[in-house]
């Protein structure tokens, strides 16, 4: 990637792709009756707003928490334009919605979390810090697999994870300095080494090897007792520092990524997106592309308005 090159990002979302520059955004979306629509605005993260929250150990959860609510923004404006609905939009829809989502997280993140560590005490392995981390994080690992497994089978997952893999190959080709036209995306892979499935991965890994010090140093040192709940309470605490940790390694795959190490390192996340990234088709690149091409005029424009 050349190094003058701005750094672009997204996601997938209902018949469409979500593209993220430096300076601004944009959604295109597949409508009903073949025709792409196509919204951008320009937009600053948080990040770049305020230097505070963009020190190191803290930019990655406050980009984190940032791409959450855009992505959920993005999904839920996509399925309007896609199927032609609408939202009231008043205040107790909003708030409904609001309850369910975190209700939904809380509940799938609790599920995630706490399992493993009930069934690690279930077996008697918590008096061993090593082993017991092992335990969890291959336990966590599997219940990622067999969930994104689980919901690659549905169809309209399997293309959302179309729409994923065009817009890696897009990002990739922008990054290779090629036009963006179907032709020459076409021929780029769908795995790339900054995707969010690749985040996941590293996030576990570093779990795995922080847990098993941070563990020892609180139920063996300061002498707490090890229980399930104790244990789960531990791994709450210190997971921003995780999750922290693991967006900057992130980065630094996505800035190395030719290295032959950093390729060794991050290729079990790049295994994860055989899964979640699909061979899209040539209108999926269409979209994905108009979105890129979008987001940079979109970025321009705010240029010319500073």
């Amino acid at each position: 990637m050349a190094n003058n090159k701005l750094r672009a990002g997204g996601q997938a979302v209902i018949e469409g792709v979500m593209m993220l520059v430096p300076g601004g955004y944009a959604m295109s979306v597949r409508q009903q009756d073949k025709q792409i629509k196509t919204i951008k605005k320009p937009f600053k993260k948080l990040t770049e707003r305020n230097k505070y929250l963009n020190l190191v150990f803290i930019r990655g959860v406050v980009s984190f928490i940032e791409m959450m609510q855009l992505g959920y923004e993005s999904i839920n404006k996509s399925a309007e334009i896609a199927f032609g609905e609408t939202q009231s939009g008043t205040l107790k829809d909003t708030i409904y919605n609001a309850i369910v989502i975190v209700l939904s997280l809380a509940i799938g993140f609790g599920i995630f979390s706490f399992v493993p560590i009930f069934v690690n005490s279930l077996l008697n392995l918590q008096n061993n810090q090593i082993v017991s981390n092992l335990f969890i994080g291959a336990f966590r690992f599997l219940l990622f697999i067999a969930y994104i497994l689980g919901i690659s089978f549905v169809k309209d997952i399997k293309r959302l994870f179309m729409y994923h893999g065009a817009e890696h190959k897009t990002i990739y080709a922008y990054e290779n300095g090629d036009e963006l036209t179907i032709e020459n995306i076409r021929k780029y892979s769908t795995k790339h080494p900054r995707c969010g499935t690749s985040f996941i991965f590293i996030t576990l890994f570093s779990a795995i090897i922080f847990y098993s010090i941070i563990d020892t140093i609180v139920f063996s040192s300061m002498h707490i007792a090890n229980n399930p709940i104790n244990r789960f309470i531990n791994h709450i605490v210190f997971l921003p520092l995780i999750a922290s940790v693991s967006y900057e390694l992130l980065m630094l795959a996505g800035k190395f990524h030719k290295n032959p190490i950093v390729k060794i390192l991050v290729y079990p996340g790049i295994l994860f997106q055989y899964i979640t990234t699909k061979e899209p088709d040539d209108d999926m690149i269409e979209v994905a592309a108009e979105a890129l091409k979008s987001a940079f005029e979109a970025s321009e424009k705010k240029k010319e308005n500073e």
